[in-house]
């Protein structure tokens, strides 16, 4: 009876311990990126979803694109946020238009533009679309173009002067970390992301 006792206690303190921990994790990273936002479609919203930014700081949803998403920018503007971080494109793709990829550089040089005329003193990173599955992939097969758009995202970096941040590179390292739908990602995820996106700041 003895032993079962102290084996609970020590589970307990286990477990006590760790729920500590990611307390502290969690409040490290809300004070690192307390003036932060940032914009985008579902797999951005993940970060809100799986609470580990305050959903303030998260500008995005499901089926946002770089025009949609242009309405909500007074949202931005009342945070003055320090740095902007923003992933779009995955939606954008899909658009039922004659030249989707055109488009997106529009509207994502308007967005960029918006954002530099009303924040000037914000730090701008734009992230590329994450790839997906090889079984999302066979799903949606204009998720092919990914690439694409990521080039046209390297040249707008350099023609807007706003930074790349390739993000692709740890899903590529991470397979495991994929939700079941091959696109989206799990919470595990996202704390690599922040990571690695800290390294910039």
């Amino acid at each position: 009876m003895k032993k079962i006792l102290i084996s609970f206690m020590i589970c307990f303190m286990l477990v006590g311990i760790t729920a500590c921990g990611n307390r502290t994790v969690k409040k490290d990273i809300e004070v690192r990126f307390e003036n932060s936002m940032f914009l985008g479609d579902s797999i951005t919203e993940g970060f809100a979803i799986n609470e580990i930014l305050p959903r303030e700081s998260v500008l995005a949803g499901a089926g946002a694109t770089a025009g949609f998403i242009y309405e909500d920018i007074d949202k931005l503007v009342e945070q003055k946020p320090e740095n902007i971080f923003i992933m779009l494109g995955s939606i954008d793709i899909l658009m039922p238009v004659a030249d989707p990829k055109e488009l997106f550089r529009s509207d994502l040089t308007k967005l960029i533009n918006k954002i530099k005329d009303e924040l000037p003193d914000s730090n701008i990173y734009l992230q590329s679309i994450t790839p997906v599955t090889e079984e999302a992939l066979e799903q949606e097969h204009r998720y092919d173009r990914i690439e694409e758009y990521n080039k046209v995202l390297k040249r707008l970096t350099d023609e807007l002067s706003v930074s790349y941040v390739d993000v692709g590179i740890l899903a590529q390292k991470n397979p495991a970390l994929y939700a079941e739908d091959g696109i989206h990602f799990k919470k595990e995820f996202y704390l690599l992301w922040l990571e690695k996106l800290s390294e910039l700041m």
